[in-house]
């Protein structure tokens, strides 16, 4: 392929695509409106947290395979073009497309010739058609006489594995009402298809062939809600149990465990904590569950997967009324602020859910996280709910309790008797099951865990 491909939007997705493919062999031109990112992009340097992908942009400036531009105006004539700008959820819990079918209107612009547009964005069902019609209508009004084609192929990229996800993936989903579209981009495919990949791959992980599935656009869009809201189920389960279990006096690590050994569920996302965040599983769920809604079906199982999940939030302010009497006038520091460890995303972050819910209640609240140093714009909190620490003892210093939020591997190794010494009170909240009940309680604290008896029987 001759013309470069481009890519819009560099964010979490839209980066690790852009890099991956010129790492693949491909010209790229990206599209990035923030100036601050752009400027970084276009220094060689990555505005995200995300392994792997600062090796990737290395080899791609090292061979002039990618450049950044600000505008969609300005990539010049291409055969394939990404879309994989935002769609965060608007206050009805459906999907704001405005940021994705504006970049379509702009594309639509330019392009000139047969043009394959490829929507890695999650969007709505339905939504690759209306983008189609987009697309062809700011054809239509600047006398561009080519021709266009959707396909839509949902992005299953994990924050903090995302490299290592879009390179070694377990499936590629394609969905096109164009036959030769669909064909145009599973080629683009084939080295991560074949895993026939390049010298120079980041992740070290082994090569293993990707399943390639080929579908119509409206199962493609539903392939990517339904996973989503699987996984999420998943978590929203085990964290049931995990209720049930403290009311028995049962284990639930033990009893994940025992279920993941059945080939039939997988251990995977079957770990209790304070719920899951991030810019997915509540997106997707909340769109899901609006369309099945505006359909004539209520998703009972969709909507308590979200209610499970917003109960498990709560669990630090209820384990701090139970040990100190009431919250107010506390001091509580979290361990952690990104949704998930190796990533400093805080979208629909649990930390800040709980920051937020403490502050409401009078609690002085602080935090520490390896990489999240500051909350930005878009961390949407009050900026008085949370005072981020920039080192672990300044956040414990004086702390009635310390809860862990986010599991990072540093927080595994953290010297107890050395907290204990600077805290006040002696309340230890892992939030993530992470912690060694032993060692926490081998320094004079006291430990409590989700859906763990007390004692652990060790």
């Amino acid at each position: 392929m001759n013309k470069p491909i481009a890519v819009i939007g560099t964010g979490y997705v839209g980066g690790v695509v852009a890099g991956a493919l010129a790492y693949l062999g491909h010209d790229v031109v990206a599209v990035e409106r923030d100036l601050d990112k752009l400027s970084s992009f276009q220094a060689g340097a990555v505005p995200v947290h995300e392994a792997g992908l600062a090796q990737l942009m290395e080899i791609a400036h090292a061979n002039n395979r990618i450049r950044f531009v600000a505008e969609v105006k300005e990539v010049g004539d291409v055969d394939v073009a990404f879309l994989c700008v935002g769609t965060p959820s608007d206050r009805n819990g459906d999907a704001d497309l405005s940021a994705i079918r504006s970049a379509a209107a702009d594309l639509g612009a330019v392009i000139s010739g047969r043009t394959v547009v490829v929507t890695k964005s999650t969007v709505p069902i339905g939504t690759n058609l209306r983008i189609e019609l987009d697309i062809e209508k700011a054809m239509r009004a600047v006398g561009n006489a080519g021709s266009v084609a959707v396909v839509s192929n949902p992005e299953f990229l994990r924050t903090g594995s995302a490299v290592g996800d879009f390179l070694h993936p377990d499936r590629v989903v394609l969905g096109a009402d164009d036959p030769e579209a669909l064909e145009t981009i599973a080629e683009i495919y084939r080295p991560i298809l074949d895993q026939e990949l390049p010298p120079g791959d980041p992740t070290g992980l082994p090569n293993s062939q990707a399943n390639l599935v080929k579908t119509d656009i409206v199962s493609s869009e539903l392939i990517k809600y339904s996973a989503n809201s699987f996984l999420a189920m998943k978590i929203s389960f085990i964290n049931e149990i995990a209720q049930i279990c403290e009311l028995v006096g049962a284990d639930v690590e033990t009893i994940s465990s025992a279920l993941g050994l059945d080939h039939r569920i997988s251990p995977l996302f079957l770990r209790p904590g304070l719920g899951w965040g991030g810019s997915c599983f509540g997106k997707d769920l909340a769109s899901l569950t609006l369309t099945a809604r505006e359909l004539g079906y209520s998703a009972p199982l969709l909507e308590a997967t979200r209610t499970v999940n917003d109960l498990q939030r709560g669990e630090v302010s209820r384990r701090l009324r139970r040990h100190l009497g009431g919250a107010e006038g506390a001091k509580v520091a979290l361990l952690g602020l990104s949704f998930k460890p190796d990533t400093d995303d805080v979208r629909d972050a649990p930390a800040l859910h709980i920051a937020e819910t403490l502050h409401v209640d009078g609690v002085e609240v602080h935090a520490y996280d390896p990489v999240v140093k500051e909350l930005s714009e878009y961390a949407e909190i009050d900026a008085e709910a949370v005072t981020v620490d920039a080192t672990l003892e300044q956040a414990v210093a004086g702390a009635d309790a310390v809860a862990l939020v986010t599991e990072w591997a540093e927080f595994k190794r953290i010297d107890w008797p050395a907290v204990k010494e600077l805290m006040r009170g002696d309340l230890v909240i892992d939030g993530r099951n992470a912690l060694d009940p032993d060692e926490v309680r081998a320094a004079g604290l006291t430990y409590e865990g989700i859906g763990r008896p007390y004692p652990i029987n060790t």
